[in-house]
Formats: C-alpha cells, sequence, structure tokens
C-alpha cells in the first residue's frame, strides 16, 4: 500500500507539472470575405472549423511553451500565423491548434509535418503528392 501511494504521489506531481508547462492562447480576427488564413507550424496538430461567423479564431495550445516562438500577423488579404519550435528545448515541446473560420475563407496550411482534422467541409480538397514541389 506504501508503494501504491508512493507512485499515486509522483503521478500526480507529474500531472502537476505538465499542466503548468501548458500554455493555451485564443486569438479572434474580423476578416473580409474571400479572405485567406495561413498556417506555417512545425510538429503540430491542427484542427480545423467552418462556421459562418467573418472571424477567425484559432485557439493554441503549447506544451512546454517556452519551446517555442509564435508570430501572427493580419493585413487585408487575411491572417497568417507562424509556429517553429526553438532549436534545443524545443524537442520537448508540442502544439494544438483549433482554427475556425468562415466558409467563405481560403485555408493554407503548411506542416512540417503535422496532422489534420477537417470539419464542416463543403467542396472540393487538393492535395499535392507527398514529394511535390512547394509553390514557394
Amino acid at each position: 500500500m506504501q508503494r501504491l501511494n508512493s507512485l499515486w504521489q509522483i503521478v500526480n506531481a507529474a500531472s502537476t507539472v505538465r499542466d503548468m508547462a501548458q500554455t493555451t492562447r485564443t486569438y479572434h480576427f474580423t476578416i473580409a470575405e474571400n479572405a485567406t488564413f495561413y498556417l506555417r507550424a512545425e510538429h503540430a496538430d491542427v484542427k480545423v472549423i467552418r462556421w459562418s461567423r467573418p472571424v477567425v479564431e484559432v485557439m493554441v495550445r503549447l506544451q512546454a511553451a517556452f519551446g517555442w516562438r509564435v508570430a501572427v500577423e493580419q493585413d487585408e488579404a487575411g491572417v497568417y500565423m507562424a509556429a517553429a519550435r526553438r532549436t534545443v528545448v524545443g524537442g520537448l515541446s508540442s502544439a494544438r491548434f483549433e482554427v475556425r473560420v468562415p466558409y467563405t475563407a481560403y485555408v493554407v496550411l503548411r506542416l512540417e509535418p503535422g496532422s489534420v482534422q477537417l470539419d464542416n467541409v463543403n467542396g472540393v480538397l487538393n492535395l499535392p503528392p507527398a514529394g511535390a514541389p512547394s509553390e514557394e
């Protein structure tokens, strides 16, 4: 029983440290019709949800936030977000992006590597082959 209590204390301490190292931020951007949302991220999980509001909402959850650099910019053409892991400490960190975009917005994701989940999609989805050259 003593070992079980000790193990439970270790699990609780690890959970507390994990929660302290996790940072969540939410960004809101009002955009014009047919604007673009562009996200460039490393080793991230991205969930894209379409909705009818003329707002881009991005909830970013960073594990070990000290290992990330995040930049966000908006202009008349759209919203641009870049998230890169820092060289040394970034290997310990992870990121999850939950992006809500209007039905009329263009979405461009550049993931190096990453995973994507799409909700409320209506239309054509065009994914280039894995080895295709980028347009940059």
